[in-house]
């Protein structure tokens, strides 16, 4: 006969079998049926848009957004408003006159630009713009800085710059926080700052800055959702990349892009999202969800240098462009090639950033005078795909397209 110690022990396991028996039944049962923050069933085990974790800075649509996402054609029209909700005033409003031209010919000016990184065709055009228009009124461009997305660096740069005493600086703050006091005291000592995409924390228009001037960038990430979808027949799983730090238009691209899916198109499914701190480490985070989610159709990818990361990413995981589509931000050399290819690249949300440029230029350019200046500024975004490339190209950089591109375009 067993002791009373063996009946214990026999009757533990039986107990503890019971329970994982249990839970392995409630694990297969959870990963057959998944039930999302709405409280819907989705039998299906296919995630919704409802179950991913957004990032920690997501806010999702305004009352003012959420009526955009329901408009048929999201280009050529501005639906962003400012950083701190400013109505946004068209670039092509911003104009001078000739009057006020010879005025500013007479200041002689000097001007600073900050860039918070260079080697992109975003930037390359960004500077392209300014210059141009920096040149036709007589200002002289002084210094020029590249922080290469450190904002130690860029905090350098503005110091350097600061001791230049340039009358214009125009720049991105990387970090609107840690730049913050260093922007401050520039403007403190009588420059005139005009802000590209994001002001600097706690810095006010017609204060402590002229204007910030942008893309629509809500608009932008409508656009891309709408050539997403029609890349893949408007329904499938999908994924997304972001860039991960706390960025006003970035963050306003991404949630433009979630947005617009969910109003648009309900048989599409966003079922990952993953953030990213380098654009050139993409590769690395797009491969991870690929190996994660062997099915994906589709994916956003941030800008154009991620999603270059992206399309390298499908190659390794043994993608073709037929099965998987990549779509982004940007309109650079690289992207618009591997569009005009056929390779994975199918749609496009485009910024204009030469004109931005020309945009910043003139505001910076009418502040130095006492005219009338705007808080907020808007370039409209413009939605590209591989049968819209070539005029889209020549829209974006005043010049056709590269012979490289026109070659594969015929093919």
């Amino acid at each position: 006969m067993e002791n009373n110690n063996s009946l214990v022990k026999k009757f533990a396991v039986t107990i503890n079998v019971l329970i994982l028996a249990t839970a392995l039944i409630a694990c297969s049962n959870n990963s057959a049926e998944q039930v999302n923050s709405q409280g819907q069933s989705n039998k299906s085990g296919t995630k919704k848009e409802t179950d991913v974790k957004q990032p920690p800075w997501y806010k999702g649509p305004s009352e003012v957004q959420l009526k955009a996402v329901q408009m048929d054609n999201a280009s050529d029209t501005i639906v962003s408003s400012g950083p701190y909700g400013e109505k946004a005033i068209g670039a092509n409003e911003i104009q001078i006159t000739e009057e006020q031209v010879a005025k500013i010919k007479v200041g002689n000016y000097t001007a600073a630009i900050a860039m918070g990184f260079l080697g992109d065709d975003w930037s390359a055009q960004q500077l392209a713009g300014l210059k141009s228009e920096f040149n036709k009124l007589g200002i002289k461009v002084i210094a020029e800085t590249n922080a290469n997305f450190k904002d130690t660096t860029q905090i350098s740069d503005l110091e350097t710059i600061k001791a230049k005493k340039p009358n214009i600086l125009v720049s991105i703050p990387l970090n609107g926080t840690t730049t913050a006091s260093t922007y401050k005291a520039i403007a403190d000592s009588g420059t005139k700052i005009v802000f590209m995409d994001q002001p600097a924390e706690g810095m006010k228009a017609g204060k402590d800055y002229v204007s910030v001037v942008s893309a629509d960038s809500f608009g932008l990430g409508m656009n891309i959702a709408d050539e997403l979808a029609r890349a893949i027949g408007g329904k499938g799983d999908v994924a997304a990349l972001y860039y991960a730090p706390d960025f006003y238009v970035t963050n306003q691209r991404y949630e433009g892009f979630v947005a617009r899916l969910k109003a648009k198109y309900p048989d599409i499914n966003l079922i990952a999202v993953q953030g990213f701190q380098d654009p050139n480490k993409s590769q690395e985070v797009a491969g991870a969800v690929l190996t994660r989610y062997p099915n994906l159709k589709g994916m956003y990818a941030g800008w154009d240098v991620p999603a270059m990361g992206a399309l390298a990413a499908a190659r390794v995981a043994g993608k073709s462009p037929g099965e998987f589509k990549v779509v982004n931000e940007n309109l650079g050399n690289e992207v618009a090639l591997a569009m005009a290819k056929n390779d994975f690249i199918v749609g496009i949300g485009s910024q204009r950033p030469f004109d931005q440029g020309v945009a910043e230029a003139r505001e910076a350019a009418l502040a130095m005078i006492g005219a009338e200046t705007h808080p907020y500024v808007a370039v409209p975004s413009l939605a590209v795909n591989r049968s819209s490339l070539e005029k889209s190209y020549q829209l974006i950089y005043h010049k056709e397209a590269n012979a490289e591109i026109q070659k594969a375009l015929k093919k």
